[in-house]
């Protein structure tokens, strides 16, 4: 092994030995080479300098000479006449092949080099330690006065000041400053000009609480520089002088760069199971410095940041810190950003005493010790944006990662950040998190009772894990026990495990507890409404203050603290874990009257809301049995037909999750009412036909019980029409004579003709051409409700009459006394006068069956084809129409209007709700045949 040194005497070391470099001049040229640091030096440009311009007369003879002496020192081992290895010729000139660490000068700048790639203080310390050792004396001292060796000397004393300055600033930032002083008292005492040498004395003077010698340094070298040499010290000594004077620890810390050489690790373990989240983590790595994950407690928001803060660390090299911020938790009040930032400053090395107090210092202080750094920071469980602002570094080259169950939209306002809004696991990944948990041999043993327990923890990662630990706890279970335990406990009692101080309940609890007074009652009240989902205007009815504005500023306060989830905008859900909490929460702090008021103001909402849409989509309905809602209920309002409808349509799950509440004996007297509202668009609608007879026969049985003959009568009507409508005649026949029963008894002609009119329906079907025996069979029933319909002066009896012509057509069809047409078309009238396309087009579908009847097929193609259209919105009721205009092409012969008709009515049928109403069976049947 071969080793070259120039610091001091210029010596070579073989395998340890001492190498004979010869005299003066062979030394000098060894030293040239060394000083090309590898590159080729010109032999003519090496005689030059060897000999200072006065060469011998054959200098290049005794240049090879010299050269070939070197060479047998450094190979001595190398055979005669071969090829020299380290000094070799090339180019006209010589030069070394060695690798740095074998000369002393060379592995000098390589170490220093080295440091300079952003190590932490600790590292950085050791590589300037180790270079420094490299340096035993000044380079080149026996050629210190020849011209060739003044640049590589003065270079390599610059570099060892550099290094010796860096050592003092490296032990500063590692605050070591007792170590600093007498380090920068020999910088100042070697090169007493040198501005650098004095600030780094007067700061490690001042980092070790020994102010008044700092100014006395500083004010010495101003004097000086004043007697001697006329001229005043550079502007960062007059700064820093004042900064002492007044005590600017800001000033210090930035002087200082505190911390930069401490390496925080902060982050928490990261759970081995964790094999969920890979989207998230993905969009992670694509966030800007400062990134806000808000989420429901419990769904795995510190666990992600973790995670994610685990596989990024080593982009950060100066470390990573952690700070739980309290804002949701057992502690009753938030994490104190100065007391977050004490430790932050702490962690990175600033001592205790140097930590000023309050605040806006200490986040001063944190911002400077982080400048020109790069740390990742990950403040979890934030209470809000205020909190955070103090704890966020100065510039972009440190990332922040904010977890807290609230959005933090202020963040996104002011400082820029990213949002990640975080949801419960998709039963896929639900399923994942059970199998790396469990095992596939547990998780796939019982595959119901698998998907029992998805279900059941409706993708919360915390009540994921707790039924794990109850699956792996002492005396271990199956999946199948666990789900059957689930099953038998109600509520949150089933998520409670013994020892666990965080289980779902108090998870909960640190977000509710966070709730200003009217948000948190909002929470309570809204967990009443039975339904999948709730709107601004049943929220402001649940309230009860007919506050709009401030019910809808509660609900973002629910939103943004993941209370509720807006599944669309200004649709609220919770979810049902949630719910659960909050029920009893209700049950626990609201009295039994209150929380029956609630219940009352929900119920009459979408009563009174259905009732409204009813009266605008059927317009021609209207109840003096229905009292008025109650003054603080705020029902929806409706000017449009499609706007109503849509209302319906949204909120039909809505309407009859509500309609449960009224089994209870405060609410069921809103049965009856509740029928009366949502029955149009059960029966005529979406043919919603068995929730209408189960919803309708509920309400029948209070009426009877309390003895209401006129909701008696109206619910017997509702109960045989909705039998009528899916062709159960046999089963709508009874109530409907006990409808007319009703209508006689108590002489309401509206109700007597309603039933009427079905029975008559009864006999000739609904939408089919009736035999000669039917129609005149229900005629007497048609007829008299025409009678009865006639006497109602309203859009009521009008929509009646018009419905009633119908059994009445028929009979004069078959009687040939050329009314029938008339009938008909007097039918379509009445019908086209008020705003309700479907009663329009099942009496055009009528007047369509007619013509068909007489043999016109091009108006009984122009009639069904019109229906149609009239239907265009409800796609169940286009496909009677489509069926008899399939009728009638294929009775003219026209098959390829008929197969068109065909796949129309097909795609229909694929996509009907009710597949089982009979007139889609038929629909079928024809279409097949």
């Amino acid at each position: 092994m071969l080793e070259i040194g120039v610091f001091g005497q210029v010596t070579a070391w073989v395998d340890g030995r001492p190498a004979a470099l010869g005299g003066h001049q062979q030394r000098a040229v060894l030293a040239m080479l060394v000083a090309a640091r590898g590159r080729v030096v010109p032999a003519d440009r090496i005689v030059e300098q060897l000999w200072a311009g006065r060469p011998p007369q054959r200098p290049s003879v005794s240049l090879q000479a010299y050269v070939s002496r070197l060479r047998r020192a450094l190979e001595p081992e190398r055979p005669p006449r071969t090829e020299a290895r380290v000094l070799v010729s090339a180019a006209g000139g010589y030069a070394l092949r060695l690798p740095a660490e074998a000369v002393d000068a060379w592995d000098f700048e390589r170490r220093l080099r080295d440091t300079r790639d952003g190590l932490p203080a600790e590292r950085l310390m050791a590589h300037l330690r180790e270079a420094l050792e490299r340096w035993r004396a000044a380079p080149y001292e026996e050629f210190a006065d020849e011209e060739w060796a003044r640049a590589d000397i003065a270079r390599l004393q610059e570099a060892h000041r550099d290094a010796r300055e860096l050592v003092v600033a490296t032990l500063l930032r590692l605050g070591r400053p007792t170590e600093a002083v007498p380090l920068a008292q020999e910088l100042t005492a070697s090169d007493p000009w040198r501005g650098e040498g004095w600030r780094l004395l007067g700061v490690a003077l001042w980092s070790a609480s020994r102010s008044t010698e700092a100014l006395a340094a500083l004010r010495g070298h101003r004097r000086r520089l004043a007697d001697e040499l006329g001229l005043d010290p550079e502007p960062a000594l007059v700064e820093l002088e004042r900064a002492i004077l007044a005590q600017r620890q800001d000033v210090l810390a930035a002087q200082v760069g505190d911390g930069s050489g401490v390496r925080p690790a902060q982050l928490p373990r990261s759970p081995d199971t964790f094999t969920a989240r890979e989207p998230e983590l993905a969009a992670l790595a694509g966030t800007g410095p400062l990134t806000v994950i808000s989420g429901a407690g419990g769904v795995g928001k510190t666990t992600l940041a973790v995670r994610w803060a685990h596989r990024v660390a080593e982009r950060f090299p100066d470390g990573q810190l952690f700070a739980d911020l309290r804002g949701y938790g057992p502690e009753e009040a938030p994490a104190a950003a100065a007391d977050v930032l004490f430790g932050f400053l702490t962690a990175l090395g600033v001592p205790d005493r140097r930590v000023p107090e309050g605040e806006a210092a200490r986040a001063a202080l944190f911002r400077s010790v982080l400048a020109g750094r790069r740390v990742l920071v990950v403040l979890d469980n934030a209470h809000d944006s205020a909190q955070v602002r103090p704890l966020l570094p100065g510039e972009p080259g440190c990332t922040v990662v904010v977890t807290g169950r609230t959005r933090l939209d202020g963040l996104a306002v002011t400082e820029g950040a990213r949002a990640l809004q975080l949801d419960g696991f998709h039963e896929k990944e639900a399923r994942e998190y059970l199998r790396g948990r469990l095992g596939t041999a547990v998780t796939d043993a019982d595959p119901a009772a698998l998907e029992e327990v998805v279900a059941r923890c409706g993708g919360l990662p915390l009540a994921l894990a707790v039924v794990c630990a109850r699956v792996l706890g002492d005396g271990a279970r199956s999946l199948t026990a666990v789900a059957a335990e689930l099953r038998e406990e109600s509520g949150l009692d089933a998520f409670a495990l013994p020892g666990l101080d965080h289980d779902l309940r108090a998870v909960f609890s640190w977000s509710y507890r966070r709730l200003p007074p009217a948000a948190a009652a909002l929470f309570r009240r809204l967990a009443l409404h039975p339904g999948p989902d709730v709107t601004v205007a049943v929220a402001v009815s649940a309230a009860g203050d007919r506050d709009r504005p401030g019910t809808r500023a509660a609900l973002r306060i629910l939103r943004d603290a993941h209370l509720l989830w807006e599944r669309r905008k200004d649709r609220y859900a919770f979810h049902d874990l949630v719910r659960s909490y909050a029920v009893e929460l209700a049950h626990r702090e609201d009295t039994v009257d209150s929380r029956h008021a609630v219940e009352r103001r929900l119920v009459e909402h979408h009563l009174h809301s259905a009732l409204r849409a009813a009266d605008v989509y059927v317009a021609y309905r209207r109840s003096e049995h229905i009292a008025p809602p109650s003054p603080s209920v705020c029902p929806e309002e409706f000017t449009e037909r499609e706007a109503a409808l849509a209302w319906m349509a949204a909120e039909y799950d809505n309407a009859t999750a509500v309609a449960g509440l009224c089994d209870a004996p405060h609410l069921e007297r809103f049965l009856g009412p509740l029928v009366w509202a949502i029955g149009p668009f059960q029966q005529d609608v979406w043919l919603l036909i068995d929730d209408s007879l189960a919803l309708a026969r509920r309400a029948l049985a209070v009426a009877e019980r309390d003895g209401d003959a006129w909701w008696t009568g109206f619910l017997t009507y509702i109960v045989g029409r909705g039998h009528l409508l899916v062709n159960r005649v046999d089963e709508a026949r009874p109530y409907l004579e006990r409808t007319v029963e009703a209508g006689r008894a108590t002489g309401d002609p509206l109700r007597l003709a309603h039933g009427l009119l079905s029975i008559a329906v009864c006999i000739i079907g609904k939408h089919r051409i009736p035999t000669r025996e039917q129609a005149f069979a229900a005629y007497p029933y048609g007829r008299e409700a025409v009678q009865l319909y006639r006497g109602v002066d309203n859009p009521t009896g009008r929509m009646g009459v018009a419905n009633a012509l119908h059994p009445v057509a028929w009979y004069h069809h078959y009687l040939g006394d050329g009314r029938a047409r008339e009938l008909f078309e007097e039918a379509v009238t009445i019908r086209e006068a008020y705003n309700n396309p479907h009663a329009v087009g099942s009496a055009v579908q009528e007047f369509g069956l007619y013509h068909r009847a007489c043999g016109d097929t091009a108006a009984a193609i122009d009639a069904f084809e019109r229906a149609v259209e009239l239907f265009a919105d409800a796609p169940d009721l286009r496909i009677d129409p489509l069926v008899d205009l399939y009728s009638v092409y294929v009775e003219a012969g026209d098959s390829v209007a008929a197969q068109r008709v065909r796949a129309a009515a097909l795609l229909l049928l694929e996509n009907a709700r009710h597949p089982e109403v009979p007139r889609i069976e038929r629909a079928l049947g024809v279409l097949s045949s």
